[in-house]
């Protein structure tokens, strides 16, 4: 009843658990009802007595039933709690002795089996018990009424009670011993397993029945690149096999991009399998992940050399037979690389800019990329050597168009060198991150970089590159692809910054007319002047190109539709000769395509000339990508 068995150590001795205290307080609230039925049952002196005997002991109990109280009478016991068992034997007794009636003496042997069962220690629960029989001896001498015919019958009662608390005092000590051997046989199996669980090299996760994880060991989270938190609660299909096997190798993504092998074996059990009801049955799964990237790195090496020497064949038959072998090096490249896109970039325009020739994964034919500013890509053709990023990015000589048009998490830059000479730059991107290139595929890259550089000098880079036209022979400023080129730079640009772009279409008014009335030579003349005059109003960073027939398109980055009218009404008063023009604009959305935006600025355009032309209108409306 007073149950000293829950207690738990702490640095200040042992304090009674949630257990001890519930039990303490429930023993405390019996009592309080014990004093309440003494006062309505007793009379006289007894009744005040054994009232405020047992209200004192509920109090007892009750302040030992209480954390911090708990803790301060723990100072006066000396760290036990047990002591408190000599209160009901104390009460019993002088319950006898204060009514003079015998049947009482039940109390006492209804006490002293609790004691066999609630106190822990042998010498406390004897001196308790030798207590109890004492005072209960002391009292029946000193009181002749007690000493009637009923006195054997509660004698022998007494006796028996002692020898049957003995009996399951000592009985429950076994039976405690027992379960502490267990319990502590349990815990040494279940530490021991925690430790060759954490300290396993491979990574080991295990799942309940519903699929999710609960468990991972330091070496899985690495292998999977995600912290423990993340691990457990989340679900184990993520780590399993495609086809739903026990067994094999597969590929883990990590978070930051990063590819690691592992070799999974899934283990499964169901504890408690031979119980009937399926609801008290748990099924587990063990998850195993043995790391074996450099084993298949190894593997893939020698399957990249065979690779490597039939595309390098491959590549040296074009170049015999005349034919262009950009195409079937580029391709190479990215096989062999594992990479997702390839560029081939080649001087043009006197060696100022680079341009984009040839591309497998990546729709930037015809990009231009200057040489004399500080672009990764200039860097390297200047420099000859090649640069590897795992992380483009964070650099600030990569351009942001250039990862946004390739969709970039890791570059590789290979100079194409020819007798020392630099002829064109290769760029190779990954759209995940690649922590580093493996000796085999930088060495597969640079040869067929030496077979690219063959090819471009066999042909004279294509007659010199055959300079691209992208200047209008008639105006002189540039053309429509041009344009387009222009428009991908741009819309990168805006995109990156957060500026508005705004794009215009200006038509020449009744140029059919004029041609018809001056001759097809005047009208010639004036399309020239008007692209002068357009570009003398321009800003520095806007850009003018001939759509075709009387048509230019302006691009104005930067500038909103407000300023943008503001720059456009400068062209509209500068036409030549008294002609005027037409104009219409739309501002970039950041969601629509570039076709959509020039169409919103062609309505717009529309909408000027029914208006009268010879003025200027805004698109308000964006057209959905």
């Amino acid at each position: 009843m007073l149950h000293d068995r829950g207690w738990r150590r702490t640095a200040g001795g042992r304090v009674p658990d949630a257990a001890s205290r519930w039990i303490r307080g429930a023993v405390a609230a019996v009592y309080l009802l014990l004093s309440v039925t003494n006062f309505l049952t007793l009379d006289g002196s007894a009744r005040t007595v054994m009232t405020v005997l047992y209200g004192a002991t509920a109090a007892l109990l009750c302040l030992a039933a209480m954390p911090v109280t708990a803790r301060r009478w723990r100072m006066l016991a000396r760290g036990r709690g047990e002591w408190l068992a000599f209160l009901p034997v104390a009460d019993s007794v002088v319950q006898v002795a204060m009514t003079g009636r015998l049947h009482y003496t039940t109390s006492l042997m209804l006490t002293l089996l609790g004691l066999g069962a609630a106190v822990t220690s042998r010498r406390l629960a004897a001196v308790a018990s030798l207590a109890g029989l004492t005072g209960w001896v002391a009292t029946v001498v000193a009181l002749p009424e007690l000493r009637g015919s009923e006195l054997g019958h509660y004698s022998l009662q007494l006796a028996f009670a002692v020898v049957l608390g003995a009996l399951m005092h000592e009985a429950l000590r076994r039976r405690q011993r027992q379960l502490r051997s267990v319990h502590e046989r349990a815990v040494t199996v279940a530490d021991g397993f925690e430790r060759l669980f954490h300290a396993s090299p491979s990574g080991v996760a295990i799942a309940d029945d519903e699929g999710q994880v609960i468990a991972a060991n330091p070496a899985f989270c690495e292998l999977v690149g995600q912290p423990a938190d993340d691990v457990v609660g989340g679900s184990m299909r993520r780590y399993l096999l495609e086809d739903g096997a026990d067994e094999g190798q597969r590929e883990i993504t990590r978070p930051d991009g990063s590819v690691r092998w592992a070799y999974l074996t899934i283990g499964r059990s169901n504890v408690g399998k031979e119980v009937k009801d399926v609801r008290r049955q748990q099924s587990w799964t063990l998850i195993q992940l043995q790391d074996i990237t450099e084993r298949h790195l190894a593997e893939e090496a020698v399957r990249d050399s065979h690779r490597l020497v039939a595309a390098v064949g491959a590549a040296a038959r074009r170049i015999r037979t005349g034919e262009d072998a950009r195409t079937t090096i580029i391709a190479a490249i990215r096989d062999l690389a594992y990479a997702d896109n390839v560029t081939l970039l080649e001087p043009a325009d006197c060696g100022s800019v680079l341009v984009a020739t040839g591309a497998d994964g990546a729709d930037v034919i015809g990009t231009r990329v200057p040489l004399d500013g500080s672009s990764m890509i200039a860097r390297v053709y200047h420099s000859g050597e090649p640069i590897f990023l795992a992380d483009p990015a964070k650099d600030p000589r990569v351009s942001t168009a250039l990862l946004s048009m390739v969709d970039g998490k890791s570059m590789l830059w290979q100079p194409v060198v020819v007798n020392g000479m630099i002829m064109a730059v290769l760029v190779v991107g990954w759209t995940r991150r690649v922590e580093s290139v493996s000796d085999n595929r930088f060495l597969a890259v640079g040869l067929l970089a030496d077979e690219t550089a063959l090819a471009l000098d066999h042909d004279r880079l294509l007659r010199r590159l055959e300079r691209m036209a992208f200047t209008d022979t008639l105006t002189g400023v540039p053309n429509r692809r041009a344009w387009q080129e222009n428009m991908i730079r741009l819309c990168g640009e805006a995109r990156a910054t957060g500026a508005p772009l705004t794009v215009a279409i200006a038509d020449l008014d009744h140029f059919k007319r004029y041609n018809d009335t001056y001759g097809h030579a005047a009208g010639d003349d004036l399309l020239q002047r008007a692209a002068g005059a357009f570009g003398g109003e321009l800003r520095e960073d806007d850009f003018l190109a001939r759509w075709g027939g009387e048509e230019f398109v302006i691009a104005l980055p930067g500038a909103g539709a407000a300023e943008a009218v503001a720059v456009l009404e400068r062209l509209r008063t500068a036409m030549p000769d008294g002609q005027t023009c037409s104009i219409g604009c739309a501002t970039w959305n950041t969601t629509e395509s570039v076709e959509q935006l020039l169409q919103r600025a062609d309505d717009a355009l529309y909408v000027a000339k029914n208006d009268g032309r010879n003025r200027i209108r805004t698109s308000e409306v964006a057209l959905t990508a």
